[in-house]
């Protein structure tokens, strides 16, 4: 779903104002950190070349369903799911947008944006209406269209002067919540099976060797998504022993690209926590990790096997 183009004029002023105060208040230099910083440029430098000496991963973007195939640091294959999976998603980008335009108008948010935003929010829902009835498969066509519908009639009032009450959203919701659910279920099948299909293609054109040592990232959000369907699949060809150890949620990052650094890291990071502590997995946690398990008596979270060989 595209919302329409918001020239964001406010936000543009805040960030100038920000970075004219930090400039204002700019700290005499460190030398410390001067020398930190140089310290760390060493440790970056080896980590942007680090993919180039790895055989082979994997990495997956969450919603999408699409998987890559990552050789020596370059992306070379693309397993591609289902093309409705992609757009599918843009449904319940819908119902979080609804979702905070209805927020927004309650607290009659003081932010310019928001008034732009209630008004581009009813032509939105119509685009996205119309999209679902001729872009979605038949099975989840029909459920997507009287989901947006609600939405969109609940939109439309707000921009022409209609007032935001608390139960507006939550009884729209309440409505079509069976359809929600259905689409949710029929889509969560899919993608699941999805997803098995690619990685045991993904399996069959590897050496044992390297798909023994493959690390397979999942690209996301920082709040990472508890019962997660990429990790679940992840699993079920890998094990459940490999998840946190071969099988690794990638937090705060929102593009393959992202994801490709992110796992450099963590590559990097096991040789150096191999050199320094002869543990592979010891700079995966906190540098003061043994003071935090001794105060909470245990480990916060399961220990960490074997890793490839």
């Amino acid at each position: 779903l595209e919302p329409p183009s918001i020239e964001n004029r406010a936000l543009k002023n805040i960030h100038q104002e920000a970075t004219d105060a930090a400039i204002a208040v700019s700290p005499k230099p460190d030398p410390i950190a001067e020398l930190n910083a140089f310290f760390r440029s060493a440790y970056g430098m080896n980590r942007d070349e680090a993919m180039t000496q790895v055989p082979l991963a994997g990495l997956t973007l969450i919603g999408t369903g699409e998987i890559w195939r990552v050789e020596w640091g370059q992306l070379v294959r693309s397993y591609q799911p289902a093309a409705f999976f992609p757009k599918i998603k843009g449904l319940m980008h819908a119902v979080i947008g609804v979702h905070g335009a209805w927020g927004l108008a309650l607290r009659a948010s003081r932010n310019p944006m928001s008034h732009e935003i209630l008004r581009g929010l009813d032509q939105a829902l119509q685009r996205a209406t119309d999209f679902a009835s001729h872009e979605l498969p038949e099975n989840l066509a029909s459920d997507a269209g009287t989901i947006l519908n609600e939405l969109h009639q609940l939109a439309h009032a707000w921009a022409h002067g209609a007032t935001p009450s608390q139960g507006d959203f939550p009884e729209r919701m309440e409505k079509v919540r069976p359809e929600l659910n259905r689409i949710i279920r029929q889509v969560g099948e899919a993608m699941y099976d999805s997803l098995i299909q690619s990685l045991e293609t993904f399996k069959a054109e590897s050496s044992e060797h390297d798909w023994k040592n493959l690390h397979f990232g999942i690209c996301g959000p920082a709040q990472g998504r508890r019962n997660n369907i990429e990790i679940a699949a992840a699993a079920a060809i890998f094990g459940g022993n490999a998840i946190g150890r071969q099988v690794l949620y990638l937090e705060n990052a929102m593009t393959i690209p992202d994801g490709l650094r992110l796992l450099a890291s963590l590559i990097i990071e096991k040789d150096l926590g191999l050199a320094v502590f002869k543990d592979p997995y010891r700079m995966w946690e906190d540098v003061l990790s043994e003071t935090a398990v001794k105060q909470m008596g245990g480990n916060f979270f399961s220990e960490l096997g074997p890793g490839p060989v």
